[in-house]
Parts: structure tokens; C-alpha cells; sequence
């Protein structure tokens, strides 16, 4: 270790088991970031790695009562909103009819336990960055079952020059980061809370982006993992040329792997990004037998993959590395990959998703996002909505009513674009306000039309 001023502050900054886990990860990305040897054995999972959902079997309602006793929701809360222009957590941005991300994930939760007469537990994952914030605003709220808030690792970010950690006297707190939701297996372990729900009877873990608003429990899945005792599942979906860099599912030597962009050979990145040997990616949906994974943290922590994030902090360059919870499916014999329709992945990440979920292609039920039965197709339009609309508050000026989208194709706005009051959109529809804004009348109709302001 080097013996320098900076390395002394960063040993006296984490506890030994967090420097262990830091250690770990900067000896593994020095050694090299793994790619995937013999790339001709790989092929896509079969059946028996990747069932369909249609394929499970339904629970009958005595075995879910029972098996909702069993479980825990948890949710990655680590993320802020600065895609959309917001300081807060991304949890407590308001989605739709004055209610945040949190706001729908704690109805959901109310909603199965008044059903079932359950006391499902929330487990949150909290980065630095949004622990406090997030456990102010829940203090203001009645729930009925316990919610478990607690903190991932912060770890020292490192100049991409030589490596060396970044001061905390010159860069405050941007001289830390979280260090990726695979954070999420030591933290629960070294802070007890694993052991906490274990002993509660708690089996079943189902954990998911906060911010993912079809990540919503099904009991057919709980139900999969409990009967033929699943110890780890992650959810996939069919993927589309806009979800080309997502990791996905392979299968080498009878056994179901995670592939991440950052372990395919440059040679092959073509065929990675192609939708005929990959043809599907991870959700970040997870579901995790807790009895099986204290045993095996017991022996030891989970071998992960590393990543590398290369980021500028005031223009000067880092790297972070980080854990995705999704490698954890390598660290169990058993692991499955489970086939899911799209409406299990409906993310929030930035205002083009957001115009989507507060349009009228959707209605609330028990904090669940359900589809407008009056759309005819299958898949939901496709939104840009430029620079410019990226912030929250730009946006929300643009659209004081969120337009009529059930008949919209494609929507792309460039530059500032406002609409007055109620409008509908249909067909494939172009807007542009870069020389000047493109102001729109309430009531009006746009049907496969280009506009300029």
C-alpha cells in the first residue's frame, strides 16, 4: 500500500471491512478488467436457464398468503434526480397525480398487505447522496409495516493519472462515490440488516430500480422462487435498438452468466449490440433467496465483476469503480434468468420517460402504473424531447396539460416548444423552437405534421 497522506486518510475513513472490500476492487481492475474468453462457446440461455413467465404455474391464494409472509420489497435508492434537473433523491420527484416515486412504491406495499393482511417490510438502499433526505420525508408518513432504510459504502473516487484517491480537503464531499447497487450484498451483511430479516422470516427478497414503475410484485414469480426454491432470479425482457448496451444473458458450459458491455472483446461489441444472439437484457429486477445468500456470505464475500465508470469532476478526470447487484447471479449454482413482458420495465430516467407515464397511455391502480386498454398497439411511442425539455422545470412550462398520446407513433421536439392548454398528438410528429419558441393553442390536433416555431 502506498504511504502517502492520501492513502493514510483513506484507511482512516473506512471501517476494515469496507477498506477490504475497496482493496479488492482496485487489485481487481489493476489485474484487468476481464473479457469473456472462448467467445464461440457462448450462446443464448435455454429453457431451463430462461423460462418464460407464461410458463410458470399460478399459485392458488392460500400458498401466496403464506409466501407474501415470507417476503421483503427493496428498493435501489441511491440515485439523484440531475437527469431531470432536480437536486433531491430521484425517489421523491413526482411522478404523476402529485405523487413520487416513493409515494407509488409504499401504496403498492399498502395495497398487498390490506389484500393479503400482510406486514411486507420496505427495504431501501440509500447512497450519501440521498439517505437523509429520503428518511426526513418518510418520518412524515404513516405506514404500516416496517421500512428499512440504510446506507451503501462510500468510497474514495481515484485520479485516472496514477490512481491516487482525491482529497477530501480540496474536493469535500465529490471526493467520494457510491460505489454501484452490488454494494447492496456487503452493506446488508456488515450492517446486520440480512441477519435482521432472516430471523424475522423473512426468505424472499424482491429489489428493484426505485425509479422502475413495472417492478411491481407478482405472486406467480414469488411463487417460482419459493416451490422449486430459486436462489437467485433476475428478470429480462426482449430487447429493442434502444436497449442495445444492456446487460444481458449468456450461456457457457451449461451455465447462465451476465454479460456487461464492459467484458465484450472490441471485436465483437457488433454482435453484442445485435438482437440475434442477445436477445434479451437485464431489467434490474432481482429476486433473492436471503437463506441462501447469508449462507453464502457466511463463507465469504461474492466474487463480482468489477466496472469502470470514467467520469470529469470540475474537469478533472476519475475513475470509479463499481459493482452491478445483477453480477451476484454468477455466485449461485441454481440462478435462472426469467423471460418478462416490457410492462415489468417501465423506468423513469429522464423527461421523455415522464411524458410517457403522466400521459393518458396510463391510469393509477394501488400505486401501479396500468395501460390505456384504447391504445391499439402493443408498444409505447417514441419520445425525444431535446436538450432543452431535459429540465424538470422547463418541461413541466411546456406542458401545463400533458397532451392526448394514445394514437402518438413518435414524438420529436427540438429546441423550446409550449403548449397552451390540452392538445393531442397522433401519428409520427416533429416540433422545433430553435430560432424561435413554437407556441401551440390549447385544443389543438397535431397528426403526422412537422412544426417549426
Amino acid at each position: 500500500m502506498p504511504d502517502d497522506s492520501l492513502w493514510n486518510e483513506l484507511t482512516q475513513s473506512l471501517s476494515g471491512p469496507q477498506l477490504n472490500n475497496y482493496w479488492e476492487m482496485i487489485s481487481q481492475f489493476r489485474q484487468g478488467l476481464s473479457k469473456v474468453e472462448d467467445w464461440n462457446s457462448i450462446k443464448s440461455p435455454d429453457s431451463k436457464n430462461l423460462p418464460d413467465f407464461s410458463s410458470l404455474p399460478f399459485p392458488k391464494p392460500s400458498r401466496t398468503a403464506l409466501q407474501l409472509s415470507k417476503l421483503v420489497v427493496g428498493k435501489l435508492n441511491g440515485g439523484m434526480g440531475t437527469s431531470m434537473g432536480c437536486g433531491g433523491p430521484k425517489s421523491l420527484v413526482e411522478v404523476r397525480d402529485n405523487k413520487s416515486f416513493l409515494d407509488l412504491i409504499l401504496e403498492q406495499i399498502e395495497s398487498l398487505n390490506r389484500e393479503w393482511s400482510q406486514k411486507i417490510p420496505l427495504l431501501l438502499m440509500n447512497s450519501f447522496y440521498t439517505h437523509e433526505k429520503t428518511q426526513a420525508h418518510l418520518s412524515n408518513l404513516s405506514f404500516s409495516s416496517e421500512i428499512i432504510g440504510f446506507q451503501q459504502n462510500k468510497f474514495p473516487r481515484l485520479h485516472s493519472d496514477g490512481l491516487s484517491p482525491l482529497s477530501t480537503s480540496k474536493w469535500g464531499e465529490q471526493a467520494y462515490y457510491p460505489p454501484g447497487h452490488g454494494d447492496f450484498y456487503q452493506s446488508i451483511w456488515q450492517q446486520g440488516v440480512l441477519q435482521k430479516l432472516v430471523d424475522a422470516g423473512r426468505e424472499i427478497l424482491f429489489i428493484s430500480n426505485a425509479d422502475n414503475l413495472g417492478a411491481v410484485v407478482d405472486p406467480v414469480i414469488l411463487n417460482y422462487m419459493d416451490e422449486f426454491n430459486v436462489p437467485f432470479l433476475m428478470e429480462v425482457t426482449a430487447k429493442t435498438p434502444a436497449d442495445v448496451k444492456g446487460g444481458t444473458l449468456y450461456q457457457q458450459g451449461g451455465k447462465l452468466k451476465l454479460l456487461e458491455l464492459a467484458r465484450v472483446p472490441d471485436d465483437k461489441i457488433d454482435e453484442f449490440y445485435d438482437q440475434k444472439k442477445f436477445k434479451v437484457f437485464n431489467t434490474n429486477n432481482i429476486w433473492i433467496n436471503l437463506v441462501a445468500l447469508n449462507d453464502r456470505l457466511k463463507k465469504g464475500p461474492l466474487e463480482l465483476s468489477v466496472m469502470l465508470n470514467r467520469k470529469n469532476i470540475d474537469e478533472t478526470p476519475i475513475v470509479q469503480l463499481e459493482i452491478a447487484i445483477g453480477s451476484g447471479l454468477e455466485c449461485f449454482e441454481e440462478a435462472v434468468g426469467l423471460s418478462v413482458s416490457r410492462e415489468r420495465f417501465l423506468p423513469v430516467k429522464k423527461t421523455d420517460d415522464l411524458l410517457l407515464v403522466r400521459s393518458n397511455l396510463f391510469s393509477l391502480s394501488n400505486g401501479k402504473l396500468v395501460r390505456n386498454p384504447q391504445r391499439k398497439s402493443a408498444s409505447l411511442p417514441a419520445i425525444e424531447l431535446g436538450d432543452f425539455l431535459q429540465n424538470i422545470e422547463n418541461f413541466q412550462n411546456s406542458f401545463p396539460v400533458i397532451p392526448d398520446l394514445v394514437n402518438l407513433e413518435e414524438l420529436k421536439i427540438k429546441g423550446a416548444v409550449r403548449f397552451e392548454g390540452a392538445a393531442s398528438i397522433q401519428g409520427k410528429v416533429h416540433l422545433q423552437g430553435l430560432k424561435n419558441e413554437l407556441t401551440l393553442p390549447a385544443g389543438v390536433v397535431i397528426a403526422d405534421e412537422t412544426r417549426q416555431g
